[in-house]
């Protein structure tokens, strides 16, 4: 999570679950697309079939599209350094590991 959004961890987490209207608020996901290595989507874009499957993963939250990119940023280092790749299935295997 960004530094803004972890200080409002639970109010975003349950507005996400909730589908309540979040304006500048921004969830990082597995993307749709197979040319990217995540998403960074409004989360005022869920919708809710997306929020309520069960395999629908966010990998982080932030406060505003800036904060969203910073979050993105140390996500893919993290994953670059353990695992040479971008590989975000070899990476989650690691954490699991770790």
């Amino acid at each position: 999570m960004g530094r803004k959004a972890a200080e409002n961890r639970s109010r975003i987490l349950r507005g996400i679950r909730e589908g309540k209207w979040m304006p500048d608020t921004y969830v990082i996901t597995l993307p749709e697309s197979g040319n990217h290595i995540v998403d960074i989507r409004p989360v005022s874009l869920l919708t809710k079939a997306e929020r309520e499957r069960e395999d629908f993963l966010i990998l982080g939250a932030a406060k505003g599209y800036g904060e969203a990119c910073e979050v993105v940023r140390d996500m893919v280092d993290d994953m670059y350094r353990a695992t040479g790749a971008f590989d975000w299935i070899q990476y989650m295997e690691t954490l699991k590991e770790a």
